[in-house]
C-alpha cells in the first residue's frame, strides 16, 4: 500500500499511543509493525478446498451468510465464506456481538477477508480464532502493529498511524534523524543503499515508508532491520559520548615516584606486582590534563579497596582531595577502618546518616549522605565510587565536577558497564590474581537434595567454619510471609543444633541490630548467620566457608555474585549453594547457570550483558540491562547489531 493511500486528515494528537512510547509526533514513524500480512492476492487463499488442518492463513471469498447467538453461553457469532466454486468455510466470532455483527452485515454479499486458523468438525471447515481484515487493503503488505491490553488495541494503532500520523510525521522524524546522528548526505546515501528498497531514492524519508508501506514483506523486514542498526549506532555514540571528557588542566595532580614507592612501604599489606602495576596506572591517568574515567573491575578479596585507597592516599598526600562514595553504611565504615589503619597521618572522614566525624578531612568516606552534606559545588579532585553498579549515573555526576577525576570500583560490573567496556571506550584496569590460594564451587541444589545440603552446612560449622543462609523475600506480602516463615524456622532449626550461636537478620531491623548481627560473626560470637536480604555488599567474615541461597532465583546475579564473593576471603575451599525449592523457568535456569560457569565477575557480567540485553548505554543511563535509549519504543540492543554497528560504523 502506498502512502498516497491515506485520507486527509493531519491532526498529529497522539492520543493513547503514548501509552506505546511515543512521546512526540515525529516519534510515531519509529513505532515499528511487529509483523506484516500480505494481502497480495496470489498470497491469499482463494480456494477453499482441502485447506490444510491446523494452518494459519487468510482466507478471501464472499460473506454469504450471518447468524447471530445471542442466548447460547457464550454469545457467538457465526459466518459463512465461500470461495467462487462453492466451497464453504465457516468462522465463529465469539463474545457481544454487537462487537464483529455490524462490521459483517457492512460486507454481506460482497468480498471480504478472514484471518485464523483452519480446523474441522465432521469434515466441514471452520476457522477458529477469526479476524475480520478490511478489503480496502486487500493487493497490499499491511503492518500489524503493537497495541496494549485495555488501552489500544493493534486495529486502532493502525488506523491511527496509517490514516492521519503517518504522512505528517515521516519528514519530522526524518529531519530529527539528521539532527540527532549528524550524518552527511553522502553518509545518509551511503549506508541507506544497502537496503534492496532503497537504492534509487536512499533517505530517511523513504526508509520510514518503506517501513509502514512496503511492497514486499521482505522490503519491510529489510527496512526494519536497517532503522534498529541507526538506533544502535545512537546508543553507541552516546555511549561513547559519555566516556568521553574535555581535557582540563586542574585536573592534573602530580604524584612523584618516590612518593607513591613510600606511600606503599608504609602498611604491612605488601601489594603484589600486579596490585602496584595497577595503582601507578591510575596515578599516571590523574597526573594527565584529561580527567580520568576508569573502571578498576577485581573479583572480591583481590585487593580492590587496597588499590583504590593507595590511589586516594597518594591524591591527598600530594595536596588534593577525595570523596569515596558506598552503597550502604557498614561498608562506608568498614573502608574508613581499613584506611585509617593503613594510613593514620589522612585522619579520613566518615559521612554516613546523622554522623559527620571529620568534616575537614580531604578523604572523606560515605554514603549517598555525601549528596547533602557536602559544601554546594564542592567537587573532589578523585571520586571513587565503590561498586558502581549500585549506583544511578546522575548520583554519579551529583559529586563530579569537569576536572575531577572518577574511578569506578566493582567486584561484578553491570552489563551496562561490561557494553561501555567493549564499545563505549571506557578505560579499566583488571586485577585478576588474590593474595591468597582460594576457590569457591557453586552448584545449583533441587528440592530432592534438601537434607543433603543441610548435612553439608552442618559438617562445615563442626569443621570449624561459619555459614550463611539466605531467604530472599517474594515481592507479594503472601509469599513473602511464606518466606520470613521459613526462615524463622530455619533460625529455631539451627539455633537447637548450635545454641546460641545463630544469628537471625532481616529487613525490620534497625541499622544497629544489623550490624551486631554481623559483629557477633566477625568477632567469632556465632557461627550462622539467617538473613532475609542479602548480606551488605563488602561485608568481610572471615571464617566464613559456606553460603546458602533459597531462592536464588530471586536475586540479581550481581548480588548473588557479591554474596558468592563473603566466602573463602582468607583462602581455602568455599561452597556457594544455590537451593531451588521449586522449578523455575527456562530464562532463569540460563541465567543462575552463569553462575556455576563462571568464578569471574567480570566474566559473569558479560555473559549477563549477552543474555538480558545492555542497559542504557546513552549519557542518562540508569536501567542496569534488559532495555535501552533506543529512539524505537521496545527495542532491545542485540549483540550481533552493536557487533555490526561497531565494526562498520564506528571504528
Amino acid at each position: 500500500m502506498s502512502a498516497a493511500k491515506t485520507t486527509s486528515s493531519q491532526t498529529l494528537n497522539l492520543g493513547r499511543l503514548k501509552s506505546l512510547g511515543i512521546t512526540s509526533p515525529e516519534f510515531a514513524p519509529f513505532l515499528l509493525p511487529r509483523k506484516y500480512l500480505d494481502l497480495r492476492l496470489k498470497q491469499l487463499k482463494t480456494d477453499f478446498a482441502d485447506l490444510p488442518d491446523g494452518e494459519k492463513c487468510i482466507l478471501y471469498g464472499e460473506l454469504t451468510e450471518i447468524v447471530v447467538h445471542r442466548n447460547s453461553v457464550p454469545s457467538r457469532t457465526v459466518a459463512k465464506l465461500v470461495d467462487v466454486v462453492g466451497n464453504e468455510v465457516s468462522a465463529t466470532f465469539f463474545g457481544d456481538p454487537r462487537t464483529y455483527a455490524s462490521d459483517l452485515q457492512d460486507h454481506l454479499y460482497c468480498k471480504i477477508c478472514l484471518s485464523g486458523t483452519i480446523s474441522y468438525y465432521k469434515q466441514f471447515a471452520q476457522l477458529r480464532n477469526p479476524s475480520v481484515i478490511s478489503s480496502d487493503y486487500v493487493g497490499y503488505v499491511v503492518p500489524v502493529y503493537p497495541g496494549k491490553a485495555r488501552v489500544i488495541s493493534p486495529e486502532t494503532v493502525f488506523e491511527h498511524l496509517q490514516l492521519s500520523l503517518l504522512p505528517p510525521t515521516v519528514p519530522m522524524a526524518a529531519q530529527w534523524l539528521r539532527q540527532k546522528l549528524r550524518w552527511s548526505s553522502e553518509t545518509e546515501a551511503e549506508r541507506l543503499s544497502a537496503i534492496p528498497g532503497l537504492a534509487n531514492h536512499p533517505s530517511f524519508e523513504r526508509l520510514l515508508n518503506v517501513i509502514h508501506f512496503p511492497e514486499t514483506i521482505r522490503d519491510g523486514l529489510l527496512a526494519i532491520k536497517m532503522l534498529k542498526l541507526i538506533a544502535t549506532f545512537d546508543v553507541i555514540s552516546g555511549a561513547r559520548a559519555e566516556t568521553y571528557r574535555e581535557r582540563n588542566l586542574r585536573s592534573s595532580i602530580h604524584i612523584p615516584h618516590e612518593s607513591l614507592d613510600h606511600l606503599l612501604s608504609e602498611t604491612e599489606l605488601k601489594p603484589t606486582d600486579e596490585q602496584r602495576d595497577v595503582i601507578q596506572e591510575i596515578c599516571a591517568d590523574i597526573e594527565s590534563d584529561m580527567p580520568m574515567l576508569r573502571l578498576l573491575s577485581a573479583d572480591v578479596g583481590f585487593g580492590k579497596t587496597y588499590v583504590a585507597a593507595a590511589a586516594g592516599a597518594a591524591v591527598v598526600r600530594n595536596g588534593g582531595t577525595v570523596v569515596w562514595l558506598c552503597p550502604n553504611q557498614p561498608l562506608a565504615v568498614q573502608t574508613r577502618d581499613n584506611i585509617a589503619s593503613w594510613w593514620p597521618d589522612l585522619e579520613p572522614g566518615l559521612v554516613v546518616g546523622d554522623s559527620n566525624e571529620t568534616p575537614n578531612s580531604k578523604f572523606l568516606i560515605g554514603t549517598t549522605a555525601l549528596h547533602h552534606r557536602l559544601p554546594k559545588n564542592f567537587h573532589p579532585d578523585l571520586l571513587v565510587i565503590d561498586e558502581s553498579q549500585k549506583f544511578g549515573t546522575l548520583q554519579k555526576d551529583q559529586l563530579a565536577g569537569p576536572d575531577t577525576n572518577i574511578l569506578n570500583a566493582t567486584a561484578t560490573c553491570i552489563p551496562r558497564t561490561a557494553a561501555l567496556l567493549e564499545w563505549g571506550g571506557m578505560a579499566v584496569s583488571r586485577l585478576t590474581k588474590a593474595h591468597v590460594q582460594k576457590e569457591i564451587k557453586t552448584r545449583l541444589v533441587s528440592p530432592k537434595h534438601r537434607e543433603a545440603l543441610f548435612e553439608s552446612i552442618k559438617r562445615s560449622v563442626l569443621a570449624g567454619h561459619q555459614a550463611l543462609i539466605i531467604y530472599p523475600l517474594a515481592e507479594s506480602k503472601e509469599e513473602a510471609a511464606i518466606d520470613r516463615k521459613s526462615a524463622e524456622g530455619a533460625y529455631e532449626l539451627w539455633n537447637r543444633h548450635f545454641p546460641g550461636r545463630v544469628r537471625y537478620m532481616h529487613g525490620k531491623l534497625k541499622d544497629e541490630e544489623k550490624l551486631a548481627a554481623i559483629a557477633a560473626m566477625r568477632n567469632d560470637d556465632a557461627d550462622i548467620l539467617i538473613s532475609t536480604i542479602a548480606v551488605e555488599t563488602g561485608i568481610d567474615l572471615p571464617r566464613l566457608r559456606h553460603v546458602a541461597v533459597v531462592h536464588p532465583e530471586r536475586l540479581g546475579l550481581n548480588t548473588l555474585h557479591q554474596i558468592r564473593g563473603r566466602v573463602a576471603r582468607r583462602g581455602g575451599i568455599g561452597r556457594c549453594d544455590l537451593f531451588l525449592p521449586k522449578e523455575v523457568g527456562e530464562d532463569s535456569m540460563k541465567r543462575l547457570e552463569i553462575l556455576v560457569k563462571c568464578s569471574d565477575g567480570f566474566d559473569v557480567a558479560t555473559e549477563n550483558m549477552k543474555l538480558q540485553g545492555f542497559g542504557d548505554l546513552g549519557t542518562d543511563g540508569t536501567a542496569q540491562s534488559g532495555r535501552s535509549l533506543s529512539f524505537i519504543p521496545g527495542h532491545k540492543l542485540d549483540r550481533k547489531e552493536v557487533e555490526w554497528v561497531a565494526e562498520r560504523w564506528i571504528f
